[in-house]
């Protein structure tokens, strides 16, 4: 098999596919969004890597996540190839030639054959060692950098047959659908969370969101939240010139709190922690439970409707609301409506 040049993203993206493939993209990046709100999100991302085999033909493919700081995967969707090959590869990464070249290549698949011809793949111990005892033949990779946040995806793809190679237009399709991947499956997490919360305590519509380790390295972001965070820090030129984690301490001795003019809120995800913050405003400074009787009359309730809604007596809530008004500086519930937006 011929010894093929490694071509960089600007020159695939020059490259035009054929109608029909190029349809059949748009229809798949289509169909990636779209059912955010559709698949369990425990199944959204083996779904959609079943329905990229319709764009690009493979036989085993991982799609991984982790973060450029802590050198770690966060996690692993494996496709018809064994758990034990990611540790495999974990153990060769030393003598893989792929590696470095997926860095010094952010988002340009790399074939294996882009590096070294077909006689001496075959014949090396990275193939001997790592990728033979699994059965794997052909390989395509990809990685997708955020440079702000420090997270990274890799998304390889398999062959098992050794006459099956990888085309110039499967690399095509993969340079355009790893970014879509990453960021589907990204808006289908936080979506589910908004979800989750209906019927609980809401936090603000500008809340935005991260999913971080106990230090505050990040595992999953919006790009909204990095925004905030860069705005409200701009004036530190050490936090602007680093996103890789929170730039405050994660204090998980308490669920909400205050912090440099932003409000933060934790709740436990797993073994990690959703953050959610949002700048902070007057109804901030209000306790959980008056900010529940705000709620609950910003629906039109009256004081014995807002009562008998809270399990509490109208006196109650007129005590309440009336600390309220004293802690925001106000005297009417319309000044207070104002406030709400």
């Amino acid at each position: 098999m011929a010894y093929t040049k490694t071509h960089s993203v600007e020159q695939l993206n020059e490259m035009h596919l054929p109608a029909l493939s190029l349809k059949n993209l748009h229809h798949f990046i289509s169909k990636l969004y779209l059912a955010t709100s559709k698949i369990e999100l425990a199944e959204y991302r083996d779904w959609a890597l079943a329905q990229l085999q319709s764009l690009i033909a493979f036989d085993g493919a991982i799609w991984s996540n982790g973060h450029q700081q802590t050198e770690q995967f966060h996690n692993h969707t494996l496709v018809n190839v064994p758990k034990s090959l990611t540790q495999s590869l974990l153990e060769h990464l030393s003598i893989n030639p792929i590696v470095d070249t997926l860095f010094d290549n952010l988002g340009a698949p790399v074939d294996m054959r882009d590096l070294m011809s077909d006689d001496e793949f075959y014949h090396s111990q990275i193939y001997l060692k790592c990728f033979q005892p699994f059965g794997i033949e052909r390989i395509l990779s990809s990685i997708h950098l955020d440079e702000r946040t420090g997270l990274f995806t890799v998304l390889t793809l398999y062959r098992f047959e050794r006459d099956q190679p990888f085309s110039d237009q499967d690399k095509q399709i993969q340079t355009q659908v790893l970014f879509h991947l990453l960021t589907a499956a990204n808006h289908a997490l936080f979506l589910q969370l908004e979800h989750s919360e209906q019927g609980a305590k809401k936090t603000p519509k500008n809340s935005h969101k991260a999913i971080c380790d106990k230090h505050g390295y990040f595992h999953q972001v919006q790009s909204s939240f990095i925004d905030l965070i860069a705005r409200n820090y701009a004036k530190d030129k050490q936090v602007k010139n680093s996103l890789l984690k929170l730039p405050f301490a994660l204090d998980i001795s308490h669920k909400a709190y205050e912090v440099d003019g932003l409000q933060v809120e934790l709740t436990p995800f797993n073994d990690l922690i959703l953050v959610e913050i949002w700048p902070q405003g007057p109804l901030d400074s209000l306790s959980c439970r008056e900010r529940q009787i705000v709620q609950t009359l910003a629906q039109g309730l009256t004081f014995k409707e807002a009562a008998r809604e809270l399990a509490l007596s109208p006196s109650t809530v007129s005590n309440h609301l009336y600390r309220i008004y004293q802690k925001l500086n106000i005297g009417s519930k319309g000044e207070l409506f104002k406030l709400l937006g």
